[in-house]
C-alpha cells in the first residue's frame, strides 16, 4: 500500500512536472512585441493577441521545455526527500522578484505597462508573473542549498590535490594577488596608458583649475585631487602618458590586494577550496574587472574600495561573535571606511546607517567604546574633509540634481504622455524649475540626463524647487500609472534580467560597456591635453574587447555581466541568514542593499560603472557562511583562522 501511494505521488509528480516544463517554456519564449491585431470580433482580437504571444514554436524551444520539466521533476522530488516545506519568506521574494522582472521586460520591450489599459494584458502579466516566480522558487532552493553546503568537507580517505590547489590553500592571498595582475596584465599593457573617458578629463580639469569644470565635487575632490598629483608627476618628468599609467598602476596593485584579501578571508572562515577559487576566477577572468583595471576613471578604485569596507565589515561582525575584535581591527575600518567616502559620492548613503549599525552591534557585544568610536571617525572624516574643501578650499558642492533624476523623469514622461492634460499653473511650476519646452522631445526613458541638465535650481533658487514638488505631487495622483512606468523604465536594469540595451543607451553608460577611447576632442580642443595609445597595440585591443563581447554571449558566464544576477544573490543570501538567525551577518548585506538602491534612483538606467561598488562586494559576504562558533575564553583574544 505504500508502495503504491508512492508510486501515486510520484505519476503526480511527473504530470506537474510536465506541465511547469511547458508553462516555463512559454514564460521564456513570450512575445512582448507584435504586429497591430486585425480583427474586429472580440473573441477572435484576444485570440490573436494570444497567438501573438506564443513564440515557442519548434525544436529548440521543445527541448528547453523537456529540460525545463526534468529540472523540476528532479527538484520538487528533492524536496520530498528532504520533507522541505514550502517557505513563505521564500515564496514572497519570488513574487516579488518576478513582478519586478516582468514589469521590466515590459517597460524594455514596449516601454509600457500594458495591463494598465487592456485586460487581456492583465491576465497575461499575472501569468507571466506566476511563471517567473515559480522558476525563481525552485533556482532559489538550490541557491540556499549551495550556501548550507559550503563549507570545506574533510579530505580524509582523498587524494591529495594537485600542486596549484595546494599553493593556493597554503598561500590563498599570495596566489590570489598573482594571478588577478597575471590576468589584468594584458589589459593594462594593451591600452597603456589607460582608457580615459569624459569623467576623466573632468576631473583632472577640477582639481587643475581649468575651465568650468573647475574645483567642483561632482566627481569627488578627493580622487580628482589624488588622480592629478600623478598626472603632474608626469608632466614633470615629460610625460603626461607616463603619470597616468603610474596611477593606474599604484591603483591595480590596490585593487588586487584588495580582491585578493576577499578570497583570502573565505578562505580563513574553511569554505569550500573551489568556491573559493570560482570566486579568484571571477575577479582574474572576468572581463569587466580587467577592462576596469585599465581605465582611469574614479568607478575602478571605488568598487574596489567599498569591496574592502564590506570586507571590513565582515571581519568585525566575525571578531565580535567570537569577542575578539582588535584595535588593529577597529583603526583598519576607519581608514577603509574614510576612503571609501572620499572616492565616490554614493557609498556614503550606505556607509552612515551600516557604520551606525556595526557600532550599535559592537557596543551590546561589550567591545570597548573607544573602539567603536574609532570605525565612527571614518565617517567623521568625510565630512570633516568635505566641510574643508567647500568652506576654505573653494570647491563647489555636487548638484542635488543628480538624486532627483528619479521625479524628474516622472515629470517628463507625463508631459510626454499627458501634455495636454496639464493645468496651466502645473506647466507654470514645472517650467519655473525645469525647461517645460522641451520635454517631451527630450524625454529617454533609460536617462535623465537630457532633463536634469537643464534645471534651472542655481537661477530661481529653493521657492521654484518647492513649487515644481507640489506640481510633481499633484499630478502623481492624476497618473500613477505613467509615474510607475518612468520608475520602472529607468531602472529596471538594477533588478529585472532584461536583454542587454544597445551600445551607447544612456551616454555610452548603459550595460557593462567597455570603454576604449582616450581622446575626448572637447578637452583637448579647450585644455590642450596629449593622451594617446601606442598606436601597434591596436590589434591587441580590439582582440581584448571581441573577448569581452564573446563573453557577453557565452551561457551562464554572461550572467555575470547582468547587474540582476548580483541583486538577487544578495537578496538571498541575506534571506539566509534571516532564515538561520544570523541577524548581524545582514549588516554588511545592507550596505550592499543600499548602494544597489542609489543605482535605483540615479540618472542612468542598467550602468554597471554605477553597480560596480555592489557586484564587487557580494563575493565578500560569503565568510559569514563559515561555521557557526563559539565565543572564545576571557584570556584568549587572539582570533583564529576563521575570523580573520
Amino acid at each position: 500500500m505504500l508502495c503504491g501511494t508512492m508510486e501515486k505521488a510520484d505519476r503526480k509528480r511527473l504530470f506537474v512536472s510536465a506541465l511547469l516544463g511547458v508553462c516555463l517554456s512559454m514564460v521564456f519564449s513570450f512575445r512582448y512585441v507584435m504586429p497591430k491585431i486585425q480583427s474586429t470580433s472580440f473573441w477572435a482580437r484576444n485570440l490573436e493577441r494570444v497567438q501573438q504571444w506564443l513564440g515557442g514554436y519548434g525544436l529548440v524551444w521543445s527541448l528547453i521545455g523537456v529540460l525545463l520539466a526534468a529540472f523540476a521533476y528532479i527538484t520538487l522530488t528533492n524536496m520530498a526527500r528532504k520533507k522541505e516545506p514550502f517557505r513563505v519568506g521564500l515564496g514572497i521574494i519570488s513574487v516579488v522578484f518576478s513582478t519586478l522582472n516582468v514589469f521590466g521586460l515590459l517597460m524594455y520591450h514596449l516601454d509600457d505597462l500594458p495591463f494598465f489599459e487592456f485586460a487581456s494584458w492583465g491576465l497575461a502579466t499575472v501569468c507571466l508573473i506566476a511563471g517567473w516566480a515559480t522558476l525563481f522558487y525552485l533556482l532559489a532552493y538550490w541557491f540556499l542549498r549551495g550556501l548550507d553546503s559550503i563549507h570545506t568537507p574533510s579530505r580524509q580517505g582523498k587524494e591529495r590535490p594537485n600542486w596549484f590547489v595546494s599553493l593556493f590553500e597554503n598561500h590563498p592571498w599570495r596566489v590570489s594577488f598573482c594571478v588577478i595582475l597575471l590576468c589584468w596584465l594584458p589589459w593594462v599593457a594593451a591600452y597603456y596608458p589607460a582608457s580615459m573617458d569624459w569623467d576623466v578629463y573632468r576631473q583632472l580639469c577640477s582639481a587643475l583649475s581649468l575651465g568650468k569644470f573647475a574645483r567642483s565635487n561632482h566627481d569627488p575632490f578627493f580622487a580628482s585631487y589624488v588622480l592629478t598629483v600623478f598626472y603632474r608627476i608626469g608632466v614633470k618628468l615629460g610625460s603626461e602618458n607616463l603619470g597616468i599609467f603610474l596611477f593606474v598602476l599604484l591603483r591595480d596593485l590596490v585593487m588586487a590586494g584588495i580582491y585578493a584579501c576577499c578570497v583570502h578571508q573565505m578562505r580563513k572562515a574553511e569554505l569550500r577550496t573551489g568556491v573559493c577559487l570560482l570566486v579568484l576566477a571571477f575577479f582574474a577572468v572576468t572581463p569587466v574587472w580587467g577592462a576596469y583595471a585599465k581605465h582611469a576613471f574614479k568607478d575602478s578604485l571605488a568598487a574596489a574600495t567599498f569591496c574592502a569596507y564590506v570586507i571590513s565589515l565582515v571581519t568585525l561582525v566575525l571578531r565580535a561573535r567570537k569577542q575578539a575584535v582588535t584595535w588593529g581591527d577597529c583603526i583598519s575600518g576607519c581608514i577603509i571606511t574614510a576612503a571609501t567616502a572620499l572616492l565616490r559620492n554614493n557609498p556614503i548613503y550606505a556607509i552612515v546607517p551600516a557604520t551606525g549599525l556595526l557600532v550599535v552591534y559592537l557596543l551590546c557585544k561589550k567591545v570597548h567604546f573607544l573602539k567603536c568610536a574609532t570605525l565612527l571617525l571614518g565617517v567623521l572624516i568625510y565630512f570633516a574633509f568635505n566641510h574643508y574643501i567647500f568652506t576654505y578650499g573653494n570647491v563647489t558642492p555636487g548638484s542635488q540634481k543628480e538624486a532627483l533624476s528619479l521625479f524628474f523623469q516622472q515629470t517628463a514622461r507625463t508631459v510626454k504622455y499627458h501634455g495636454d492634460e496639464i493645468t496651466p499653473e502645473e506647466k507654470e511650476s514645472i517650467h519655473a524649475y525645469l525647461d517645460y519646452n522641451t520635454m517631451a522631445q527630450l524625454y529617454d526613458p533609460v536617462l535623465s540626463d537630457p532633463i536634469k541638465d537643464r534645471c534651472k535650481e542655481d537661477k530661481n533658487g529653493e521657492d521654484a524647487k518647492k513649487n515644481y514638488f507640489k506640481a510633481w505631487a499633484s499630478m502623481f495622483f492624476k497618473y500613477p500609472d505613467t509615474y510607475i512606468e518612468s520608475a520602472v523604465g529607468g531602472s529596471y536594469g538594477y533588478y529585472a534580467f532584461t536583454p542587454k540595451l544597445p551600445d551607447g543607451a544612456g551616454n555610452q553608460n548603459s550595460g557593462m560597456t567597455i570603454f576604449n577611447w582616450i581622446r575626448v576632442n572637447w578637452f583637448i580642443e579647450k585644455h590642450g591635453f596629449d593622451f594617446h595609445y601606442i598606436e601597434p597595440l591596436e590589434p591587441a585591443r580590439e582582440a581584448l574587447h571581441a573577448w569581452a563581447r564573446i563573453w557577453e554571449n557565452i551561457p551562464v558566464l554572461s550572467l555575470t555581466n547582468s547587474i540582476a544576477s548580483y541583486t538577487w544573490a544578495a537578496v538571498l543570501i541575506g534571506y539566509h541568514f534571516l532564515r538561520k538567525k544570523r541577524y548581524d551577518a545582514l549588516i554588511p548585506v545592507l550596505a550592499i542593499g543600499i548602494m544597489a538602491l542609489t543605482c535605483v534612483a540615479s540618472p542612468v538606467n542598467d550602468s554597471f560603472r554605477y553597480y560596480s561598488p555592489a557586484a564587487a562586494a557580494v563575493p565578500a559576504l560569503l565568510p559569514l557562511l563559515g561555521r557557526k562558533e563559539k565565543p572564545a575564553s576571557a584570556d584568549n583574544t587572539q582570533p583564529t583562522d576563521a575570523a580573520e
